[in-house]
């Protein structure tokens, strides 16, 4: 069998017409989902503390343009985002709704990088995947009003782009802890450390045996579970094992809506008329449309570089010199989940290139403990925290040069340098695809 009917057949599965509820029952799961998110943030003082509290917000590299992104004015957008995940679960106004809330989450996401967490991540890309399906065309207020065809079914890739990036997700999650420090259960020994004072599973925490418990059976998890969801006979012991897992490390970590999001995704490995009875069936539907071969083409090719960039983008790291725990280029987006513990801390000195003066700064006196946290231990952040006190300097008059001197334990181990003390951080160019050589990489 030639290459071409290889395609063609691969063309054929992906545009075959398939029932479409799965697809609508996420779209009112996640849009509620998204709301609790954008409502959480305005009424647990996040917003307040990201982007009103401090003078500095770190944006993601090459984001530096969001940093505008302050001030009381984001409540109203916070706001706007509510507005626009209800009109998603609604169905209402849907396009142009879904579109929007994509926007502001991503903003969002690239805007701060100091409450990094990797459903963001998926959340961004889930926002983005949910703007191109066509998941108001059943049980939406869009369909009442007349404003789009009525359907039950939905083109195959439709349902499975979510199962492909679900897989990817849980895939690289169970890769990651095929390392040694979680073989040996040493980031999950210190989390548990801090929480052998819980009224409930206290004592359990206090046990050496369930820490390795809880180190292996994740990587088993994430191994087996999209497996298992895609197998019929294993299918509901695959959602009983993700609700017991994924409550467990809600109720032990505090990991906000991810559980949530998580468990509305096994809609899509169920088939679509299990849902039939919950968002019911469309009397009078539109035939839905052929689409013509050089389009499919098109979205084929588009859907083909979507995910060969979410299969390499986690590899990436390897590309750098030293491990990527240590230095964490390479770390976000790559769904390394929970890997590492580390603590540190950093002093700057301050010279004027002019006079014999000299200043020490530390962090958590321009800062939120957060952010100070994290500039102890990312090389990136002592890289942006340098620029900035280059910038406030500068508005003093001064002309300066800036040293970080940063002790960085990862795991428990002994503290380390973590970047060359000795290398004026105002001269130093951040590089977006290589290791940057200020970065030590022995950490052991």
């Amino acid at each position: 069998m030639t290459v071409h009917s290889h395609i063609s057949r691969l063309r054929g599965y992906w545009f075959a017409p398939v029932n479409n509820s799965p697809l609508v029952v996420f779209r009112i799961l996640f849009g509620a989902i998204m709301f609790m998110e954008f409502g959480k943030a305005l009424t647990s003082g996040w917003v307040k503390e990201v982007y009103t509290s401090s003078p500095l917000h770190f944006t993601f590299l090459g984001f530096e343009f969001l940093e505008h992104m302050k001030g009381e004015v984001m409540y109203y957008y916070f706001g706007a985002g509510c507005l626009m995940a209800m009109l998603v679960a609604l169905g209402l106004f849907y396009r142009y709704a879904s579109f929007l809330l994509a926007v502001l989450w991503t903003a969002v996401y690239f805007s701060q990088k100091g409450h990094y967490n990797n459903h963001f991540y998926l959340m961004m890309l889930i926002c983005w995947m949910m703007f191109i399906v066509p998941a108001h065309r059943r049980a939406s207020v869009d369909v009442k009003l007349g404003l789009v065809q009525p359907s039950n079914v939905c083109y195959r890739w439709c349902i499975q782009l979510f199962i492909i990036q679900t897989a990817i997700v849980y895939t690289y999650a169970a890769i990651a802890k095929l390392y040694p420090d979680w073989l040996q259960a040493m980031p999950v020994k210190i989390w548990f450390t801090k929480k052998q004072q819980h009224p409930y599973i206290g004592p359990l925490f206090r046990q050496e045996w369930f820490a390795y418990f809880v180190a292996y059976s994740g990587i088993v998890f994430d191994f087996l579970v999209v497996p298992a969801l895609l197998w019929k006979r294993t299918r509901v012991l695959a959602v009983v094992a993700m609700l017991i897992f994924h409550q467990f490390n809600k109720l032990t970590f505090g990991i906000g809506v991810f559980p949530y999001l998580a468990m509305s995704l096994n809609a899509f490995f169920f088939p679509g008329k299990t849902f039939d009875n919950t968002v019911g069936i469309e009397g009078k539907p539109s035939s839905y449309p052929a689409i013509p071969l050089k389009q499919q083409q098109y979205i084929t090719l588009i859907l083909g570089l979507y995910i060969a960039w979410q299969i390499l983008t986690p590899l990436r790291h390897h590309l750098y010199k030293g491990d990527v725990v240590w230095t964490e280029e390479g770390h976000r987006m790559s769904w390394r989940m929970m890997l590492r513990s580390k603590k540190g801390s950093v002093v700057f000195t301050v010279k004027d290139k002019n006079s014999d003066s000299v200043w020490t700064v530390r962090p958590e006196e321009h800062l939120l403990r957060y952010q100070a946290r994290s500039v102890a231990t990312k090389p990136d952040f002592i890289w942006q925290f340098s620029r900035y006190l280059q910038g406030e300097y500068k508005e003093q008059g001064y002309d300066v040069s800036i040293y970080a001197r940063s002790m960085c334990s990862v795991n428990g181990r002994p503290e380390r340098l973590l970047i060359d003390p000795n290398l004026d951080m105002t001269s130093v160019k951040w590089h977006y695809f290589k290791h940057n050589d200020w970065i030590t990489t022995e950490y052991k």
